[in-house]
């Protein structure tokens, strides 16, 4: 019961996959607010970046230590200047298995269960700070989230535009950011069996100049969204 609810419900169960899924090599590991801008195959091909020692990949927590939370706040380790977000992770788990992943997250667990706040996230970062040569860094677009956006600009999409974006703590169900909502309200209005141009791509287009949204501090990066978006389209037709 303990790790049931180390964060939320059963959120800690992503840190014992290795043990569960003795048959599976490899698994991309979402939150349950993640939506895709791009082809799963786009996050994919990282695990063919990893070097001999790499078992996971993930993208940074903050972009900025002016606004980051782990530099600020954190009471224990954790990965690099700013640390990781876990909601988007590469997960090699034959190479984790060979690591003996879970020997290590117990001990981590019992030192510092009274000074984490985030759960699984925490533990994953304590866990990349003593074995930074464990873990692959991604690109902020793999995971983008309103912290990129909010205050700042703070993540380079490298005119690539944004590959997945992460509607955390509630971000597609309010009108914080009302881009990400509108993201969200596009992707559950439109049918598989409709047509992708008409019945998806041009919603989203419109709902994306509205001037609520570009009046928003993330409205600006629209043009990030409409570029995978377009390129998406392209790509299947």
């Amino acid at each position: 019961m303990e790790w049931k609810n180390l964060f939320k419900p059963c959120a800690a169960q992503r840190l014992f996959l290795p043990s569960l899924l003795t048959d599976v090599d490899s698994l991309l590991y979402v939150d349950t607010d993640i939506l895709f801008l791009s082809p799963i195959s786009d996050i994919w091909q990282f695990f063919g970046k990893f070097n001999e020692s790499q078992i996971a990949a993930l993208t940074p927590e903050h972009e900025n230590e002016n606004i980051g939370w782990y530099n600020r706040f954190a009471r224990h380790p954790f990965y690099g200047r700013l640390g990781v977000n876990s909601g988007v992770m590469l997960m090699n788990l034959t190479r984790m298995r060979k690591f003996n992943w879970e020997p290590h997250v117990f001990p981590i667990y019992k030192e510092f269960k009274l000074r984490i706040t985030w759960g699984d996230q925490d533990i994953i970062n304590i866990l990349f700070y003593y074995h930074p040569d464990k873990l692959h860094i991604m690109p902020c677009e793999y995971n983008y989230r309103p912290d990129h956006c909010m205050y700042m600009s703070i993540c380079n999409t490298s005119h690539s535009g944004i590959k997945l974006i992460h509607g955390n703590r509630g971000y597609f169900h309010s009108n914080k950011q009302p881009l990400f909502k509108a993201i969200y309200d596009a992707i559950e209005s439109y049918q598989f069996s409709s047509n992708v141009y008409a019945d998806f791509l041009l919603p989203l287009r419109s709902a994306l100049i509205a001037q609520h949204i570009n009046e928003s501090s993330c409205g600006k990066i629209s043009s990030d969204i409409l570029l995978v978006a377009n390129s998406l389209f392209d790509n299947k037709y």
